[in-house]
């Protein structure tokens, strides 16, 4: 049971607090105004993640901070039904600027996917879950189309396989490639011996979780940002 703190830069809040599942709710409205309060009195905002969190927990920090973010995770059981694509694997040293530039366009909106750089790229590929083979590239008409980025949690018993980050070029939209793309990272999960896939999305992104309804996704747990602006 942890409450870790980040300070950011280029954001809207000073630093946000992660609250973990297993963080006691009786000390829970105590235990994150300390950390606030240690934080300093900065006149920016501070962000609030709640891992697992329930419709009660929202009264219990109402007094410290405001909901306003809700980051759905999905989950559905391995094997899922073919995807019917071609996709390849990523290669830092020829796909990485290709990459940025689909990522970049399809997440201008994303407060923290957008703006992805070499340098994020680099601290990702550092990580001891990279595997490029897991990271599924789709090429129509001579161009990069869409990705879509697995990690593993080997961590997890039984490892569970996450569509990390999914994205299909605006200029390949309305072709119904979302949905087949999620399943080409089924795919390569399922491969490996995975029998659980997860993945997070916006609770008021509607199109994409009309497609991973579709896809036999179901909502497995609620992690909620409050903000302390008033």
């Amino acid at each position: 049971m942890t409450i870790t703190s980040t300070t950011l830069e280029n954001s809207d809040f000073a630093a946000s607090l992660s609250v973990s599942s297993d963080h006691p709710r009786a000390s829970l409205a105590a235990d994150v105004a300390t950390e606030l309060a240690n934080l300093g009195p900065s006149g920016a905002p501070k962000q609030i993640w709640l891992e697992e969190a329930h419709d009660s927990d929202t009264a219990i920090l109402e007094h410290l901070a405001t909901p306003y973010r809700d980051l759905l995770q999905l989950r559905r059981p391995l094997p899922a039904p073919p995807s019917g694509l071609l996709t390849r694997a990523f290669d830092p040293s020829t796909d990485a600027e290709a990459f940025f530039a689909v990522n970049n366009r399809a997440f201008a909106w994303h407060p923290e996917q957008s703006g992805f750089d070499q340098a994020r790229l680099d601290d990702a590929m550092a990580e001891p879950w990279f595997n490029p083979q897991g990271f599924r590239i789709l090429e129509l008409d001579g161009v990069m189309a869409g990705f879509c980025w697995t990690k593993l949690h080997q961590e997890l018993t039984p490892v569970i396989g996450e569509i990390y980050v999914i994205a299909i070029d605006p200029d390949f939209h309305g072709r119904g490639l979302g949905g087949p793309m999620t399943l080409a990272g089924l795919e390569w999960m399922s491969d490996q011996g995975i029998t659980v896939a997860n993945l997070y999305v916006e609770a008021d992104n509607a199109p994409a979780l009309a497609t991973y309804d579709r896809l036999g996704f179901s909502t497995h747990s609620i992690n909620r940002a409050f903000t302390t602006a008033k």
